[in-house]
């Protein structure tokens, strides 16, 4: 819990105090963007070493060793340069990339019996310190005289705290779980795998592009430096909440398609209420939060739900998280460019509408009951 903790503090800081960042840069929007795009672009192309690291240190000694560069990476922001900036984000979401791997596989081994309360709880505690991250960055930067580089390094304090406790946990416990990982040419040929990772990297692509930029939308609104950073917080916190109902909902269900259909017509409503009445923001903000804790809580939990052993859990996390963070990362830049090429934001809100449409398709498509790695005389017995 302490490592989910420390997995999204290193993209949730930075928006809140990306307006400084692009004028003390000289940074452009789409500039700006690709701050929060990195480390999802990592966590897209380095998923695929997790099951390796695995198979050599067992999970939790590679859990143990990928929040050491998350601690790093955020330590190194501390230099307000462009080169720190982007180094430590990249040595940060490599870090991150292989913890969101482990960690289903680790579920699914060591608590299957709790897969819905544990992957619940997980997802809490991402949301809570993207939360504090998002709400208190921009006061911290304040409160250091504009040094957003000094409130952006300050988040390697709790990640360090999580690679202590953990150390001590391994050493105390030599037993290891999921040590045999898993490979994802075993599913690249299943159709019920690159369904649920549509529906992830979907969810996702959403999800950043909201991270990244809603702090600046409402800022262009009239909003306070603080109060879209109280927003954000609101946009990471009230997605707790679902977080922990809906994979315990999930495990219950055979066919999880009603829960898919209620988390994106929240994130509609978000995203048709952004667009067409921001004076009243922050109840938008609230619908987007339950539809994001929702999805986001649905497709970790789908990764389990559709494993039928815990190496083939690692296999579909690796697949899902770097085929799905792959295509998450586009969301963030390519909104920024369309913001840079439209001069507002209407156009990037209309993007996303857009695709939860495609995200709802591919949710239905997820949620089926069927088991990844079964063939299809097997599927349909079960």
């Amino acid at each position: 819990m302490l490592a989910g903790l420390n997995l999204r503090i290193a993209v949730a800081s930075v928006p809140p105090v990306v307006d400084e960042i692009e004028s003390d840069l000289g940074l452009s929007s789409a500039a700006g963007g690709l701050l929060t795009s990195l480390p999802v672009l990592c966590f897209g192309v380095l998923a695929t070493a997790a099951p390796g690291l695995t198979r050599r240190l067992g999970a939790e000694r590679t859990l143990l060793a990928a929040l050491v560069p998350v601690t790093f990476g955020v330590a190194l922001r501390a230099d307000a340069s462009v080169g720190a900036l982007f180094a430590g984000t990249i040595v940060a979401g490599a870090g991150i990339a292989v913890a969101n791997v482990v960690v289903p596989a680790v579920v699914k081994a060591r608590f299957e019996a709790w897969t819905g309360v544990l992957m619940g709880v997980y997802v809490a505690a991402l949301g809570a310190g993207a939360a504090l991250a998002a709400g208190l960055t921009a006061p911290l930067a304040r409160e250091l005289d504009g040094q957003w580089n000094v409130a952006l390094a300050v988040w390697a304090v709790p990640a360090a705290f999580a690679v202590a406790l953990l150390a001590v946990g391994v050493r105390r416990d030599g037993t290891t779980f999921g040590a045999e990982g898993g490979s994802t040419s075993m599913l690249v040929r299943d159709r019920i795998a690159w369904r649920v990772t549509l529906f992830f990297g979907l969810q996702s692509l959403v999800f950043y592009a909201g991270l990244a930029w809603l702090p600046s939308i409402l800022r262009d609104e009239g909003y306070s430096a603080e109060s879209a950073g109280t927003a954000l917080a609101l946009y990471a916190l009230l997605g707790i909440p679902p977080s922990l109902v809906v994979p315990v909902l999930a495990a219950r269900m055979r066919d999880q398609r009603p829960l898919v259909a209620v988390a994106v017509a929240f994130e509609v409503a978000a995203i048709a209420g952004l667009l067409l009445a921001p004076g009243v923001a922050f109840l938008w903000v609230a619908c987007f939060a339950i539809g994001q804790g929702a999805a986001f809580s649905l497709a970790l939990t789908l990764v389990v739900l559709r494993s039928p052993d815990a190496e083939r859990a690692a296999s579909l996390s690796a697949l899902a998280q770097s085929v799905g963070y792959t295509i998450a990362a586009a969301g963030p830049f390519l909104l920024g460019a369309l913001h840079d090429a439209t001069d507002g934001w209407r156009a990037p809100l209309a993007a996303m509408l857009a695709c939860t449409a495609v995200l709802l398709v591919a949710g239905f498509g997820a949620g089926r009951p069927a088991l990844v790695g079964v063939n299809e005389a097997d599927r349909e017995r079960r």
